[in-house]
């Protein structure tokens, strides 16, 4: 490929599903020039870098070829993934030239994890004082900022903005220094670049968090018009344009657009995503050894302690809204003197609900969720009354903003048992979720980096269901509260338990927040224990949320999400996926799934570990987690072993035969005597099989074979009815009465034939199997016989009718990938009938 040296004039073609576009420019070019160096990370209020040059600009001079970059399979023609390596200006170049979002994206992740150490030249050490190494994170922040691409004069998306400001975080993170002590202008550029951003576009001169436009007004013209305004003749051409309101600057043309607009309508603006991203990437930078830098933990401080303002949700001012309006109201008298139906922008009802007044909290939840991913040690350990660990003032805020949106909620109760509205709890702030979330996390965090002792495991009657726990009045916000007292009485299980039980009943978001709190509390007080010792946390958590599953007003969606957190806390997840406040803390599902499956940082390019840091449950990248699977680690050993030797006490077996007998009950739809709920009402799994199937996966990797603690106690018939049998209360583990057992053979006798064509069933599909295997061995040649030779089967003289060899059980089948390890065997092997490409070579023509 060749072509010009001047990106405008760059050519793009296609060719065999390859695609590339030339250009370059020699990097001695105005090497004569030079600059002091400058100490900042922009000179000037503008988006240029020192001498006036953008960082696209500054990074093409690096590039000492004629090709701009190459894109494989720029249509997806083939159904594969395929990775190219280029330099970092060849990135660069598609970033801003290429109009594809995913060739964007993968440009920005790819820029991510460079510099590489055998890239560019040894000699070059700077372009225009500005050092190689940090022209990739340069180059992300112009895209972050809002340059314009070259392909349409227009910014980025913020979707592509969005992964920009992940992007720099992760290249931080993969550049950071070891520890958060080194200081310089050139140890913490990324995260000045985040902080630079978002001062500039939502910090006020005194520090105030602005406000975000949620939507755009947008004016709909149909064929040429002229604005007219004060003598300028600007005309809108064109069929069916789209002009936004404020990117008029003038009054009067403003006011002129309105009126000549055929339609006036409003339209999201995406802008406060990058914000929520840009938060995230500052919460989520670390150094080599884990510790988030001051600067981080000083920008999220001064975002929860000034909030976010409110607004109105049009943003155009009152004298322009009037005349949308009366635009409005014309037209719909036109339209009813002709007897048209207006169905394409809405109902007026619905246009009147986008003028309604509203408090943006997206910013206030995007900084609390954020400080699950801060760790901070408290700079000495030797008299900790002396030193105050540097989480108790985020503590502090958190509860505030906590205790602000729970009345709030108590309010809007109180507002719907009058009015009956049947209004959701749904479409309002999610605070209190993504603050009960970050305030366990921060105690959890507290106990684990400091002196200070693990709360202990709670006892049943702290938590135990009680309908009248909180009421709305009893719930206050008032100024003259001490904020650090209750943050520590906020770090007990009790706290979340009223929270949960609150009635009326909270929101599922809310109460699955609590349920989680609770949870990681009660694992993280058996992180100390000694093997010998009983761990009773992870029980205790487990029948918290069996007895909230099984509670009447629980809805069903909820009771999901608390077999989940029962999974999550058994596989070591429940505090480091932060499931409630990821997945309902936002009412946005596309960034939750990618939150929630990849880490805060989101997807990353393979090469590196920036984004995978996080998401290392290390003590020391991630304590709170860590104390919280340790102490997890040690409930799991404690059930599976519970009634095997004389090391569990005899309570310890008896509470863990229980809570197996009330699992298994529910699993089978029926109620268990020990509930506290209503017993003549049908079993909660009576009707939901996804429930069912949760808590049946559930009993399966608690005890894969058996439970020993049943078979324990149920040995125990010689004591059987004895006063310490009864007060233990092993008469309720796994005991079936005279009628349950009638109930169960007229079951059998029913479901009699059912069975049995399901018995024949598993049987053909077991000799289905067996016959398959002898094909396969038939066909590979052990079987054959001397007047039948038979061809050893090879990639090349296999055909139709003749099976596949069998796959074997590797590391990533036992970890269910099934079909990423069959691809790959089947690759290895060369029986997908696909080939494999793993150079490309690319010949200049001269001239």
């Amino acid at each position: 490929a060749s072509g010009p040296k001047s990106p405008s004039a760059a050519a793009s073609g296609a060719a065999g599903g390859v695609s590339s576009a030339a250009g370059g420019t020699d990097p001695t070019e105005g090497s004569a020039r030079t600059a002091p160096p400058s100490h900042s990370v922009f000179t000037s209020d503008t988006m240029l870098h020192s001498m006036g040059y953008q960082a696209i600009e500054l990074i093409r001079l690096t590039n000492r070829t004629p090709l701009l970059w190459v894109s494989i399979d720029p249509h997806f023609m083939y159904d594969g993934k395929v990775s190219i390596f280029q330099p970092d200006s060849c990135l660069a170049e598609r970033l801003f030239h290429d109009g594809e979002a995913i060739s964007q994206i993968e440009s920005i992740r790819a820029l991510a994890e460079r510099p590489h150490r055998i890239q560019g030249s040894v000699r070059v050490k700077t372009i225009f004082d500005v050092d190689v190494a940090e022209l990739p994170v340069r180059v992300l922040g112009d895209c972050l900022r809002g340059s314009a691409t070259l392909q349409r004069d227009l910014p980025h998306t913020p979707a592509v903005r969005t992964q920009a400001a992940l992007a720099i975080a992760q290249w931080q993170n993969n550049k950071a220094p070891q520890s958060i002590d080194v200081v310089g202008g050139d140890s913490w550029v990324g995260l000045d670049l985040l902080l630079q951003y978002f001062k500039e576009r939502w910090m006020s001169g005194d520090n105030t968090i602005m406000p975000v436009h949620y939507t755009r007004t947008v004016c709909k013209t149909s064929k040429k018009k002229n604005l007219g305004g004060e003598g300028m003749g600007d005309e809108i051409s064109a069929m069916g344009d789209y002009i936004y309101l404020d990117s008029l600057t003038e009054p009067s043309e403003r006011a002129n657009m309105i009126e000549v607009a055929d339609a006036v309508q409003f339209e999201e603006d995406e802008e406060y995503r990058v914000r929520s991203a840009v938060i995230t990437a500052i919460a989520s930078i670390r150094a080599k050894d884990g510790s988030t830098p001051p600067a981080a933990i000083r920008f999220l401080t001064s975002i929860l302690s000034s909030g976010d303002g409110s607004i109105s949700g049009n943003v155009i001012p009152p004298y322009e809204d009037s005349l949308v309006r009366k635009k409005r109201l014309r037209r719909s008298i036109d339209q009813e003197e002709k007897g048209e139906d207006d169905q394409a922008d809405g109902s007026d009802w619905a246009e009147d609900i986008m003028d309604a007044a509203y408090v943006s909290a997206t910013t206030l939840a995007d900084s609390l969720l954020a400080l699950c991913h801060v760790n901070v040690n408290p700079a000495q350990l030797d008299d900790p009354a002396a030193s105050q660990h540097p989480v108790l003032p985020l503590m502090a805020l958190c509860h505030r903003w906590l205790e602000w949106d729970l009345y709030r909620e108590d309010v809007r109760l109180e507002a719907e048992a009058d009015t009956m509205t049947g209004v959701g709890s749904g479409c309002y702030s999610t605070v209190s979720v993504c603050a009960i979330t970050a305030l366990v996390s921060l105690a959890l965090m507290r106990q684990s980096t400091s002196e200070a002792a693990p709360a202990e495991v709670p006892a049943a009657e702290d938590i135990k269901h009680d309908a009248s726990s909180v009421s709305p009045s009893k719930r206050k916000v008032r100024d003259d509260d001490n904020h650090h007292t209750k943050a520590e009485q906020a770090s007990t299980a009790k706290y979340y338990a009223e929270i949960f039980d609150g009635r009326p009943v909270r929101a599922d978001a809310t109460r699955a927040a609590a349920a989680q709190a609770i949870t990681c509390i009660c694992c993280a007080a058996d992180r100390l224990n000694d093997q010998n010792v009983d761990s009773l946390g992870l029980l205790t958590a487990l029948e918290f949320l069996l007895d909230r599953i099984q509670e009447p007003t629980t809805s069903s969606g909820l009771r999901q999400s608390l077999v989940a957190l029962m999974f999550d806390a058994c596989t070591g997840k429940v505090c480091s996926m932060q499931r409630a406040a990821i997945i309902g803390g936002r009412n946005d599902f596309c960034t939750s799934a990618s939150s929630f499956t990849q880490g805060p940082l989101g997807a990353s390019h393979g090469g590196d570990n920036g984004s995978a840091f996080l998401l290392s449950v290390a003590e020391e990248t991630y304590p709170a987690a860590n104390a919280v699977n340790d102490g997890a680690r040690q409930g799991l050993r404690t059930m599976a072993r519970a009634g095997r030797d004389q090391a569990s006490s005899d309570v310890t077996v008896v509470r863990v035969a229980k809570f197996a007998t009330t699992l298994w009950r529910t699993i089978n739809g029926e109620t268990s005597p020990q509930s506290t709920h209503e017993s003549s009402r049908p079993g909660v799994c009576s009707q939901d099989g996804q429930l069912r199937c949760g808590l049946l996966s559930l009993w399966q990797w608690l005890w894969p074979m058996t439970c020993v603690a049943v078979l324990r106690v149920q040995s125990w018939d010689g004591i059987a009815g004895t006063k310490r049998y009864l007060e233990l209360g092993a008469d309720t583990v796994m005991n079936i009465t005279e009628e349950e057992k009638e109930a169960m053979q007229e079951e059998e006798e029913a479901c009699k034939a059912l069975k049995a064509i399901a018995d024949i069933e598993i049987d053909r599909q077991r000799w289905r199997g067996d016959m398959s295997k002898r094909s396969y061995e038939f066909h590979k040649g052990e079987k054959a016989t001397p007047t039948v030779p038979v061809e050893p089967l090879t990639s090349t003289s296999q055909d139709l009718g003749k099976p596949l060899p069998l796959v074997a059980k590797d590391a990533a089948w036992r970890s269910g990938g099934w079909v990423a390890s069959t691809a790959q065997q089947r690759r290895a092997k060369g029986l997908d009938g696909g080939s494999a490409i793993t150079k490309i070579r690319l010949t200049v023509a001269k001239g």
